[in-house]
């Protein structure tokens, strides 16, 4: 039971540090190019973690997952995210980075094969309906325009998808391996991966001096602390409930942006207040079926095999 409570406390304080990223990371982008804020953070993640990569002993196989995880968590998702947040509301932003918790369920359903009891399914109907409900009532474009808001919206979601499948992957890794050294390897890889890139488009790797407070508090806490959170999480149990949990994203990060300025309509109040039962009914279902098959994709189909640390 212990463990099971340190796993829901971790993903929603990690639900917490992933809505803060709306409006922390507006203000970011507003002085700073996105692909140099998506660099910057990957860096400074790798460079958080980097005392544990001499834990780390990846297989070939591990490190496909790794590269695949990489590709798309930290170089496709970060440039998307921010180039999309610089292009609409942080309110917006809070909202439809909360997609993030629909993709990793479906891909823990469909390729981890994680199973849920009939009510743990209602339950996360519940916190999703909830996300429903929130997202219902987006902000228009405001001072951008409508169809640059747009545009920033699709890059959004498309972020949030492509975390979604990296969290799959790395749920892979994870499962066996310790979790600091591990991301610290695909943050180090996405800086790599996208350091030419963000040369290439005339950008520089380290922004002004003025923006390197905010972006280095960006970096520790909505990604090294996040992710360290989010996978760990992911451990105790599962990607599918860990997925569904981290809809209240949504909730957190509309509550921040209110706190500074922004507006909250009584439709996104009430699906807060369905994600919050939501997440209540969750966690007194038992833990999600089948969380050994990321072990068995790994290669190793022992369940009950050494446990990483950390």
């Amino acid at each position: 039971m212990s463990g099971r409570l340190a796993g829901y406390a971790a993903i929603l304080l990690a639900a917490f540090l992933f809505g803060m990223w709306a409006t922390v990371g507006k203000f970011v982008v507003t002085g700073v190019h996105p692909l140099t804020a998506a660099w910057f953070v990957q860096a400074v993640s790798a460079l958080a973690f980097s005392p544990f990569l001499g834990r780390l002993r990846l297989t070939r196989r591990d490190l496909k997952y790794a590269v695949t995880a990489s590709g798309l968590g930290a170089v496709l998702a970060p440039s998307m995210y921010f180039t999309g947040l610089a292009l609409t509301t942080p309110v917006n932003a809070a909202l439809l980075s909360n997609t993030e918790a629909l993709f990793t369920i479906t891909f823990a359903f469909v390729f981890l094969r994680e199973r849920l009891s009939r009510a743990g399914y209602l339950s996360a109907v519940a916190i999703l309906a909830g996300a429903v409900l929130v997202a219902l009532d987006l902000e228009e474009g405001g001072s951008v325009g409508i169809v640059p808001a747009l545009v920033g919206n699709v890059l959004l979601v498309a972020a949030a998808a492509c975390w979604g499948a990296s969290n799959t992957a790395s749920r892979v890794v994870t499962s066996r391996h310790d979790i600091p050294s591990y991301v610290c390897v695909t943050f180090g890889m996405g800086a790599i991966f996208l350091a030419p890139i963000v040369l290439l488009t005339g950008n520089p790797l380290v922004p002004p001096a003025g923006n390197l407070p905010l972006m280095v508090f960006l970096g520790l806490t909505g990604s090294v602390g996040f992710t360290y959170l989010f996978y760990f999480a992911m451990r105790k149990i599962g990607a599918l409930q860990v997925g569904a949990i981290l809809s209240t994203s949504a909730a957190f990060g509309v509550s921040i942006a209110v706190a500074f300025g922004f507006s909250l309509s009584p439709v996104q109040a009430l699906g807060g207040a369905v994600m919050a039962l939501g997440v209540v009914a969750l966690y007194r279902q038992p833990p999600a079926k089948g969380l050994e098959r990321a072990a068995q994709i790994a290669g190793d189909g022992r369940p009950d095999g050494p446990a990483p640390k950390g």
